[in-house]
């Protein structure tokens, strides 16, 4: 008697998508990153140059402007980076 094969299907290129959502996933993260650090840095210094060459000043300037900083990164943009983090894990498993 003749026996049935299972037919095996090729998933290959499903796996290809995966990766390549994967790395579109990533690449989103790390250049979000980089653009926050070179928009803050970049910023900071431009406003840092402005402002009048009283040492008391720049000290409240710089501390002010990190503080500030800080608290958007934890509030707003930490946020969507955990959002990232989970799109990426999600399409690993």
């Amino acid at each position: 008697m003749l026996k049935s094969s299972k037919i095996i299907k090729n998933d290959f290129p499903y796996k290809l998508m995966k990766i390549k959502n994967i790395n579109f996933y990533s690449f989103a993260k790390i250049s979000l990153l980089v653009g926050i650090l070179i928009l803050f840095l970049g910023s900071f210094l431009k406003l840092y140059i402005s402002v009048p060459n009283n040492l008391s000043l720049k000290i409240v300037f710089t501390i002010l402007y990190f503080w500030f900083t800080v608290g958007i990164n934890v509030n707003f943009i930490m946020p969507l980076i955990g959002v990232i983090d989970k799109k990426i894990n999600q399409k690993k498993g």
